[in-house]
Parts: structure tokens; C-alpha cells; sequence
């Protein structure tokens, strides 16, 4: 097998699980053993370590001596974690280029606008791609790669706090649309730092929500 070969195939193994587990189909608790995922993909054990590597790396696994890997659960705080790390990057990417976006980035953003208004309801995994590709611009934009891998590293974080919106789930479709083109006019405006504003109420606050929620559900 390849390099490119084998790169590919775990990939595929690895975004085939963390689906299975951010949707439900693997839940909590749920042992996962080399062999029994290799049976499942039709693949070598090799990829199946490295997706498992990557997936404990991400937080959705976790590794213990005396059982092995298994699903970890997903809690509202992980969540925050991760967006508020997102959001901090972001952050950084724009005070870098002073949110001088050129003609192209907006004319991008203002192009995802309209394909998220095509994804049907329910469809997170659509929602999450969407998600990503704007956010992604902003990152990028930047110019630092370290920046953005790091960012990259966390894109996962959307599938998460999608799962996690609980009762919201169901109309993300419908306001990823209006939330995004809230913070695409503050992109625009081309003022740092109310673009940076912008960005930490878009991850922060719904997800500041949910925690407070979260927290009244437990005191009941």
C-alpha cells in the first residue's frame, strides 16, 4: 500500500468513527478494539490504530490500560473548550491582517451564505462543512500556517457543539444562514475589533447559553 494510499484509507476510517460517535451511533462508554473496527472497514489494523491515535488526540476517545479504547462522553464543556479556542484564533487571524479582507474573501463568504440556505434541516454534517469553509476563510486570510493548523486541528469542535445544542438542533440550518451573515457584515465593515466582537459572540454566546441551561436542568 501507498503512502497516499494508506493516508487516505485512514483518513476515511477516522471521519467514518468520529461520524458514528458525534451522531450518536457510538455511544458513551462504547469499547472499540483494532480488530473488530478492521473487520468493519475491510482494512489492515494499522489505520484503524492511527484513526484511533487521532481520535483520542481530539477528545473523543479515551485510553485506559486495564480496558482499552472506548467512547468518551461528549459533555456541554468540551464544547466551550474548543470554541473558545476557535474563537481566540480567529480572533488573532483578523487583528493580523487588520480585517482587510479583499474582494474575493467577501465576495466567498457572501457565496457560502447562499449554499447554507440550500441544507436541508437536520443535515449537521452539512451545517458543519458550511461552518467550516467561512470560518476557514477568515483563518486563512492570515497567513500564518501554524495558525491555521492549529485551527484546523479543532473543526471537529462544530460537529460537537452541534450535537450538544440539544433542542436548537433541529433549526441549525435555518440560523447558521442569519448568524453567519450577522458576523459577515461585521467582517465587512473592515473594523478590527468590532469583527473580533463579533466573532467571539457568534461561538461564545449560544454556547454560554447552553452551559447556563445546562446548569438549571441539574439544579432541578
Amino acid at each position: 500500500m501507498s503512502e497516499f494510499t494508506f493516508h487516505t484509507l485512514r483518513e476515511s476510517i477516522t471521519s467514518a468513527i468520529r461520524e458514528k460517535i458525534l451522531t450518536g451511533g457510538l455511544q458513551p462508554g462504547c469499547k472499540l478494539t483494532e480488530q473488530k473496527l478492521a473487520e468493519e472497514f475491510g482494512s489492515s489494523r494499522a489505520p484503524i490504530r492511527e484513526a484511533l491515535r487521532q481520535l483520542e488526540q481530539e477528545g473523543l476517545i479515551e485510553y485506559s490500560r486495564n480496558v482499552g479504547c472506548s467512547v468518551k462522553k461528549i459533555t456541554i464543556e468540551d464544547a466551550y473548550e474548543i470554541y473558545l479556542l476557535r474563537a481566540n484564533l480567529e480572533m488573532t487571524a483578523l487583528r493580523q491582517f487588520d480585517c482587510q479582507f479583499p474582494a474575493e474573501d467577501l465576495a466567498a463568504m457572501r457565496g457560502l451564505l447562499d449554499e447554507m440556505l440550500q441544507v436541508p434541516s437536520g443535515d449537521l454534517l452539512a451545517i458543519v462543512e458550511n461552518d467550516n469553509r467561512f470560518h476557514r476563510i477568515i483563518v486563512q486570510r492570515a497567513g500564518l500556517p501554524r495558525l491555521l493548523k492549529f485551527w484546523d486541528d479543532l473543526n471537529y469542535g462544530s460537529l460537537i457543539a452541534g450535537v450538544k445544542s440539544g433542542p436548537y438542533h433541529g433549526d441549525l440550518a435555518v440560523r447558521q444562514n442569519v448568524i453567519h451573515t450577522e458576523l459577515y457584515h461585521a467582517l465587512a465593515s473592515r473594523d478590527t475589533e468590532a469583527a473580533c466582537q463579533a466573532v467571539y459572540d457568534h461561538y461564545m454566546k449560544p454556547l454560554e447559553a447552553l452551559r447556563e441551561a445546562e446548569k438549571s436542568t441539574a439544579a432541578r
